[in-house]
């Protein structure tokens, strides 16, 4: 079995998601996906990797992405190429799982778990339209006032995580929701850069805090986002403000450049901290381990170099006693992946979803999809990953469609 074509696929409604089909002289074919700068991924993809793996045996994993580290010279982080063998190395685990009849969890030695508990990202259906943290245009919200408290369509639970936390904690309930994740900090980090926050601000957040703890009581574990927009003090002051309210963890506070500010945070904070979904391979999540500082360790299969780096990243973090929690407010092939993992890693916890998301757009996009009931997700029985892209998508006139090809 050879590679015959590496295809990258782009449409137009889905600006900041990029799904890489790779082809195969057996007319097998294996689906991965990345998220965010996708038009330098798509180049390179074709100009360096392509070259590289067309010809090769698609079974031949470790050597594929061993070919692709090499290459990583002067690219640190979740860089472009990272992001690159990411979604081509799930794209071959894809086809390895087709070629063997099993889905991915079984050939990553079995689950340890049926299903694992699931916590919701309070997104709403338009989040994630752009690179950008914050802003209401981010936020999928357009133009809509601030301080609108009605509905902005179904699933908004961004908007109502922040004006309706009540009625929000309700809703996810209802849908056996036990664990929720909400950034009510966000737009003051805009007001200040981040450098600090102003008490007004600080009050008007912990207030959010506040009503969301009253309304979910013992039974909902809440999750706070900072999404690095704050400095390490700045994030502290949050972090205290907010400690009476028994919070699961406190995510992403500041940017990581530091280990030794973020040992400083975790020592000055009861909360637990969680980082890394945009840190690298596992050579850098080393670096972060090695502070103690980390509670939950977090990565997202779709940047950090698909799902043969991710077990190598959750087998490091076991050794430092550290939980792991697969990422996902990015697509539906990446949740996929996450679910896989979560069933076959021992030291995940949590996997991430985004309701609005999972009955959304990602329906539109693929033909099955983990299941995800009574707050847990179990990943697909189906080979693979047990999903293919809908045959419909090809049909869409927003669609770019790439391939570099054998000759």
């Amino acid at each position: 079995m050879r590679i015959t074509q590496i295809e990258t696929i782009r449409a137009g409604r889905q600006p900041s998601l990029l799904y890489v089909q790779v082809h195969t002289d057996a007319g097998i074919t294996g689906l991965g996906e990345t998220c965010v700068g996708v038009a330098a991924v798509e180049a390179y993809l074709h100009e360096t990797a392509a070259p590289e793996l067309i010809g090769t045996d698609p079974r031949d994993i470790t050597r594929a992405w061993d070919t692709a580290h090499r290459q990583f010279i002067g690219f640190g982080g979740s860089s472009v190429a990272v992001r690159a063998t990411s979604a081509v190395d799930i794209a071959l685990w894809d086809i390895l799982g087709k070629v063997a009849g099993l889905p991915v969890y079984r050939l990553l030695g079995g689950p340890v778990r049926d299903s694992v508990r699931a916590y919701n990202t309070c997104a709403g259906p338009g989040y994630g339209g752009s690179s950008s943290n914050v802003n209401r245009k981010r936020w999928g919200l357009g133009d809509t006032d601030p301080d609108d408290t009605g509905p902005a369509g179904e699933y908004e639970d961004l908007l109502a995580s922040v004006t309706r936390p009540e009625e929000l904690v309700a809703s996810l309930r209802a849908d056996g929701v036990t664990a929720m994740k909400i950034w009510p900090f966000d737009e003051a980090a805009l007001r200040t850069g981040g450098g600090w926050i102003d008490r007004a601000d600080l009050r008007d957040g912990v207030k959010i805090i506040e009503r969301t703890r009253a309304a979910a009581g013992d039974d909902m574990d809440i999750l706070l986002e900072l999404h690095s927009l704050w400095s390490p003090q700045a994030a502290l002051t949050i972090a205290r403000a907010v400690e009476e309210f028994g919070l699961f963890w406190i995510e992403d506070p500041f940017r990581v450049d530091s280990p030794e500010a973020l040992a400083r945070f975790a020592d000055r904070t009861s909360i637990p901290l969680t980082v890394g979904e945009t840190i690298g391979t596992r050579f850098d999540y080393q670096r972060l381990l090695r502070t103690g500082a980390v509670g939950y360790l977090m990565f997202d299969v779709g940047w950090t170099g698909g799902i043969s780096e991710a077990v190598k990243i959750a087998a490091l973090a076991q050794t430092y006693g550290v939980p792991v929690a697969p990422h996902d407010c990015t697509g539906p092939v990446v949740l996929t992946a996450g679910c896989h993992l979560s069933a076959h890693l021992p030291n995940a916890v949590l996997q991430e979803t985004v309701r609005a998301f999972y009955h959304g757009w990602y329906r539109d996009l693929v033909t099955e999809l983990p299941r995800l009931e009574a707050g847990r997700i179990t990943p697909p029985d189906g080979p693979g990953l047990g999903l293919e892209l809908r045959p419909e998508v090809r049909e869409w006139p927003d669609l770019r469609v790439r391939a570099t090809a054998s000759t």
